[in-house]
């Protein structure tokens, strides 16, 4: 049918209130971005949610879709045991994703796991609203050139245009991990000049040069979410939207960016 809503988001657990308790205040800009976007996501009333995480699977050679019939988060390894939420998968969805790779020379696998990954779990804990009734399909990048994520976007565009749905996309991912000597990756300068080159060029709407990032810059920065955006900006590759930056910040020196692409 469409794509109805596009979003990029970072997906730290301590924007999760039984998580993030004190420090919640030091993500007040990025909490408010995602409120922006569950009233957005409400409006476009999506049938189903396409979520990018880079967390979902250790196949790091090929892409993955997660088709378990349900879905729930869970955070127990943040100490987290709130009840979680749950969610039912779009096999057909699904389905369509997997003949339209077969065109291809892409290369896709499926895994079922009814644990969503905290890189899907924390957006879809936070931007759907409780009543949601949308269904889900979770979708790993590769380690693959940022060309072959954008080309496995373009494939799942034709997969969403190809189903009677209102589809919502969600990109999850952080952006550069080397911000502060804070961080496990520790501090490295090109992890500023990597966010502001990733943040200029997203809210410009130019997939281009982002997909011609040096790779040394993009390995040094040490930043979860690359993968994800080129696949997403393949997705969104030819349809006309705006993009809004609606908040970016490294609070914990980790890159924080939440964008809105307003579709027309």
């Amino acid at each position: 049918m469409s794509l109805v809503f596009a979003a990029i988001v970072p997906h730290p657990p301590l924007l999760l209130p039984a998580i993030g308790r004190e420090h919640a205040r030091l993500l007040e800009k990025t909490s408010a971005a995602f409120g922006i976007l569950s009233m957005s996501l409400a409006a476009a009333a999506p049938d189903t949610i396409l979520v990018i995480s880079p967390h979902l699977s250790v196949m790091l050679e090929t892409f993955t879709v997660n088709h378990a019939p349900k879905y729930a988060t869970h955070f127990l390894e943040f100490g987290d045991f709130t009840p979680p939420r749950e969610f039912s998968s779009d096999p057909l969805l699904i389905e369509r994703i997997r003949h339209e790779t077969r065109k291809t020379d892409q290369k896709i696998i499926t895994v079922s796991d009814s644990h969503l990954d905290y890189g899907a779990g924390v957006p879809l804990t936070l931007i759907p609203g409780p009543g949601s009734k949308s269904s889900v399909v979770v979708l790993s990048p590769t380690m693959d050139s940022a060309k072959q994520q954008f080309a496995f976007g373009q494939t799942i565009k034709e997969a969403v245009m190809s189903v009677n749905r209102k589809v919502a996309v969600i990109c999850s991912g952080d952006l550069s991990h080397r911000l502060s000597s804070d961080t496990p990756n520790g501090f490295s300068p090109k992890g500023k000049e990597f966010d502001e080159l990733m943040t200029a060029n997203l809210a410009a709407g130019s997939a281009s040069p982002i997909l011609q990032m040096n790779p040394e810059l993009v390995e040094e920065a040490h930043a979860c979410g690359y993968g994800s955006i080129c696949m997403f900006m393949g997705i969104l590759d030819r349809i006309n939207c705006t993009p809004e930056l609606l908040c970016y910040e490294a609070p914990f020196g980790v890159g924080y960016c939440t964008m809105e692409f307003h579709l027309k």
